[in-house]
């Protein structure tokens, strides 16, 4: 199933022409793409005419690639188009029009053990790719203004990176909860056609609330998207656990209450044990 978009609904001016030249290249170079972060969610919530309120001033991608010798290959041949340039801190970012972050993450054969890269050359730098092949297969293929074919992630799929993101850099900023927070809010409003004519009993149960029904419902989708890769499986489970485990220490479940002021602790907390049942 495709999806059509125009991109007069996009956040930003320049994702359209930032998209078409990486689409243009990743295509005569045989590389398979998809769009994640807050750009995917963003053009997500837009196909189903909702936004998020939220400006996004940068652009996620995750490319397949085998090595890092491909990776530098793809690296240089990026520089050499006219509106690119590198930053000079963030081996995976690169700048457009010197003010437009494009972050790319290599995943594929180039991960090492525990679904993680190794930035060369010293390898001091590692990054979880881990549930970005999931997510790759359960990404959506969407026609811009019919001139441009993309693919992104689904919301399941954002949300299941965000899972490893959070856990990966939790210490640094609130932002990824702040992320998943958003998800949870707004899951079932965008699926609850789907959630009543599919699952209407697990959903709609006597302590209903939309974060707790969106909570089941999104915990279904994810367990979908990662029921042919048991080990990343495992690990989402295994994290989710780990923070519920931690009760009012949770960092998780506080993280997203500080950033959602109308969510309480226990309705989050039952949120997220609504994912890790359906994930059992």
């Amino acid at each position: 199933m495709s999806y059509n978009i125009s991109s007069e609904k996009f956040t930003h001016p320049l994702l359209k022409p930032i998209l078409q030249e990486l689409t243009d290249y990743f295509k005569e170079a045989e590389i398979s793409f998809f769009v994640i972060g807050a750009t995917a969610r963003d053009i997500f919530m837009e196909l189903h005419n909702e936004k998020s309120g939220r400006l996004t001033y940068d652009l996620d991608l995750a490319i397949t690639v085998n090595n890092w010798e491909q990776w530098l290959k793809v690296e240089q041949e990026i520089l050499k188009l006219d509106n690119f340039t590198k930053d000079r801190d963030q081996k995976q970012r690169f700048l457009y029009k010197e003010k437009f972050q494009v972050d790319i993450v290599p995943f594929g054969e180039i991960m090492k053990q525990d679904s993680k890269i190794f930035w060369p050359p010293d390898e001091n730098f590692a990054m979880s790719v881990l549930g970005f092949d999931a997510a790759k297969h359960a990404s959506l293929k969407v026609n811009v203004d019919q001139e441009l074919e993309i693919r992104i992630a689904s919301l399941s799929g954002i949300f299941l990176l965000k899972i490893v993101a959070w856990n990966d850099r939790n210490h640094k900023s609130n932002k990824d909860a702040d992320d998943m927070g958003f998800i949870l809010e707004n899951y079932l409003g965008i699926h609850e056609e789907r959630a009543a004519l599919n699952y209407y009993d697990e959903i709609y149960t006597d302590d209903f609330t939309t974060l707790k029904g969106g909570a089941t419902l999104l915990g279904k989708d994810i367990l979908e998207i990662l029921r042919e890769h048991p080990n990343e499986l495992e690990t989402i489970q295994k994290i989710l656990t780990a923070s519920l485990e931690m009760k009012e220490d949770s960092k998780l479940i506080n993280q997203i209450i500080e950033t959602h002021k109308s969510l309480s602790f226990d309705e989050v907390e039952k949120s997220l044990k609504n994912i890790t049942n359906q994930l059992n």
